[in-house]
């Protein structure tokens, strides 16, 4: 079931969407979720007679702080507990890789496969290629499901997909390509540990491929103009980060203001962009970084 996109979920628009018991969102924070009871698979609590879990990893908690999406959550869940019982649907509200294989995953449309759990990895965290994760991140903008879950299964079988997926695949692939081609031809410089670009107002990129593609720095920066004279400035942890390292403990907020995001990656275009140099701002982490 897709809920609405938002950065949270509350327990009164959850009890709207679903009168399912247990009632279960995946991929997607519950507001004040740190205050439930942690499990294993992410967090639960009750509400009179109704069980809540929270298969996700988006909340601001330590046992996140590391490669993991909630497609990994929802294999040791299906390990543990078994499917979801038939009428207790999986609430989404975004269409990324992560959450398509999560739901899928918890409601026995796909089995908890070990090829599962490594692309929502590479669609997450390292940006490798992946044929799955690259496939079903080409369609989150759709919003659409069936869509989705419709061509992955094409894919799994060895099948030609829909034409409006080939078309959203190669759109992918050319991005992908142009940010290897810019990583490549040395726009990308590092500082000490981070890696740094400053970019033209048409070489927007994907942050998500380029940890793979920079696998020696511990934090990549790139930024672009925006219209109102500022940077949309994306910060991301790199493959070389060190264990238990988070953008919040290099103390990005205090460095970059205008920063919003999680733990391991973010941006500064919500909040109208930034006014500090994207060389400046990697110097300074490089100080924090020693």
């Amino acid at each position: 079931m897709l809920l609405p996109l938002s950065n949270d979920v509350s327990i009164s628009q959850l009890f709207q969407a679903t009168a399912a018991n247990p009632a279960v969102v995946v991929d997607c924070r519950m507001r004040s979720v740190e205050t439930w009871t942690p499990a294993d698979w992410g967090w639960q609590t009750r509400v009179g007679e109704r069980a809540i879990l929270n298969i996700d990893h988006h909340a601001e908690d330590e046992r996140f702080f590391r490669h993991v999406s909630s497609g990994n959550l929802a294999i040791k869940y299906v390990e543990a507990h078994g499917v979801l019982a038939d009428g207790v649907p999986a609430l989404i509200n975004h269409t990324d890789c992560d959450s398509i294989l999560s739901a899928a995953i918890l409601t026995g449309l796909l089995p908890p496969d070990v090829k599962f759990a490594k692309a929502v990895i590479a669609a997450d965290h390292t940006g490798e290629p992946n044929s799955i994760a690259d496939l079903l991140q080409a369609f989150d903008a759709m919003r659409d499901v069936e869509f989705s879950l419709r061509n992955l299964d094409l894919l799994l079988q060895e099948a030609s997909l829909e034409e409006a997926a080939i078309n959203l695949v190669e759109k992918r692939d050319r991005e992908r390509a142009f940010a290897t081609s810019l990583v490549e031809s040395g726009r990308f410089r590092m500082i000490g540990a981070v890696a740094v670009a400053k970019l033209g107002g048409d070489e927007r990129i994907a942050s998500e491929f380029l940890p793979g593609l920079l696998p020696a720095a511990r934090i990549i920066i790139s930024a672009a103009p925006m219209a109102n004279g500022r940077w949309e400035t994306k910060v991301r942890l790199g493959l070389a980060a060190r264990k238990e390292e988070t953008l919040f403990s290099l103390h990005i907020s205090r460095l970059e203001p205008a920063f919003g995001g999680r733990w391991n990656a973010g941006s500064t275009k919500r909040s109208g962009g930034s006014e500090i140099d994207p060389i400046v701002l990697a110097e300074r982490l490089v100080e924090e970084c020693q």
